[in-house]
């Protein structure tokens, strides 16, 4: 026998001219299957098209028009996908903070560091810990207090600025000598591009090889003949 299936109720259909009883059973499935559609379907979450190229190329369109080619192409490298939100604020660092309400949970926050100028190893330059400590809760959901709203409340005057960990970073670390910055005195070798000491000498440069007049006197060589009576 058949089946009439729906997403919440499968009950079976009478078929030709069944008795009475089928035909009143085949009645109540149709008026429940009715009853089902009716029912509102709940809100469709995550859309898997939420992101298309089309919105990532005219972000970066839009980014190329104001910043220049070289900013847009290092947007690009920072950022997997280029979304779209609602800006939230800022915070010392230069940081920007986003929300988009209509992303899936756990995606809908997000910060966007300052792009580096230059091209070469920019991955170097921005780091996690530039979050600020007063924007740090907001973004991972611990709670829906934005970071200007924390800082007004919690954060002293007297409090300094976060500062990113400079961990293998050469501003981090300093001489022991001069107490300035390693990055002044770090060993460069000899031309090396921007290369800002001179090239010092130890004597010259190589030593031509040349044929003495006489062979060499051996070192601590003893005369044995006497004392071991070698003829």
């Amino acid at each position: 026998m058949p089946f009439l299936q729906s997403s919440l109720l499968i009950v079976p259909r009478a078929t030709g001219t069944g008795t009475f009883a089928m035909g009143v059973f085949d009645k109540l499935a149709r008026l429940a299957n009715s009853l089902v559609e009716k029912i509102p379907k709940p809100p469709t979450i995550y859309d898997p098209n939420m992101y298309p190229v089309s919105v990532c190329l005219q972000k970066f369109v839009g980014i190329y028009q104001k910043k220049g080619l070289g900013y847009a192409y290092n947007k690009v490298r920072m950022e997997s996908t280029l979304r779209v939100g609602e800006f939230v604020g800022t915070d010392d660092n230069g940081n920007h903070y986003y929300e988009d309400l209509n992303a899936p949970y756990t995606r809908t926050r997000w910060v966007e560091y300052p792009v580096p100028s230059g091209t070469w190893a920019i991955e170097d330059r921005y780091d996690g810990t530039m979050v600020s400590p007063e924007w740090y809760g907001w973004l991972h959901y611990m709670h829906d207090k934005p970071g200007h709203q924390v800082r007004q409340e919690y954060v002293k005057g007297f409090q300094q600025p976060h500062t990113i960990c400079q961990t293998m970073q050469r501003p981090e670390y300093l001489d022991p000598n001069t107490l300035e910055p390693r990055e002044f005195n770090i060993h460069q070798p000899p031309g090396q591009w921007g290369n800002r000491k001179p090239r010092g000498r130890i004597g010259n440069k190589y030593e031509s090889w040349y044929k003495p007049e006489s062979a060499p006197k051996l070192r601590n060589y003893a005369d044995n003949a006497k004392t071991l009576h070698i003829e």
